[in-house]
């Protein structure tokens, strides 16, 4: 005997009611609970510099995509929580300001899967995807720079198609934490195109 079921297939986001981040809390009695931080809705402000800066919007993300606690040491969004939304171009900054949750936007004007702070001597490996290798990136890192595995063919309006024209394989850039702008990173040696980054100080 055949039978069927129906079900209810989720509408895709942005949706009011739709986390982007939740927040765990671990218990003494070794339960996790678990708390939707903020939605694909909720309201920000924008960060970048320009006439547009200080702007109240309400955010609709797609991709919410990695995270990371942002180094106290970096140049702007020192101890923020930091969520990139790849799709949607922007990562989102969330800092607890007397009391409250406030969430700024940063637009940016590449996509991007994962960023990696710089605190100093060390380095840096990336995750190549499509290689399926894990590179080490050998050089003088700065600290406060900002490095961004740049995803063109991941962004929301890139061609079924891709790479494409104007839609390059990924790329190792660096991010500017006041524009948004990514610049691409000259390297020599072998070709990378990452999607993972991960900064290892020198000593660990």
């Amino acid at each position: 005997m055949l039978s069927s079921t129906s079900s209810r297939v989720s509408a895709p986001a942005p949706q009011p009611t739709y986390p982007a981040v939740y927040s765990v809390a671990l218990g003494t009695n070794h339960v996790a609970t678990v708390t939707p931080l903020f939605g694909d809705e909720a309201s920000a402000t924008v960060a970048n510099i320009g006439p547009g800066r200080g702007t109240k919007v309400k955010l609709a993300l797609t991709d919410p995509d990695s995270n990371f606690a942002v180094p106290w040491g970096a140049p702007r969004f020192a101890g923020d929580f930091e969520l990139t939304s790849q799709g949607d171009k922007q990562q989102i900054y969330a800092q607890s300001h007397d009391g409250a949750l406030r969430l700024l936007v940063l637009n940016l004007s590449q996509s991007v899967d994962d960023t990696a702070w710089i605190t100093g001597d060390g380095q840096l490996f990336a995750a190549d995807h499509d290689g399926d290798t894990v590179d080490r990136v050998n050089g003088d890192f700065k600290a406060g720079s900002i490095f961004v595995a740049a995803t063109p063919c991941d962004a929301g309006n890139a061609p079924p198609t891709c790479p494409a024209p104007g839609f390059p394989p990924n790329y190792l850039g660096t991010l500017g934490p006041w524009t948004g702008h990514v610049s691409k990173v000259t390297l020599a040696g072998l070709r990378l195109e990452p999607q993972g980054l991960m900064f290892l100080p020198a000593g660990h």
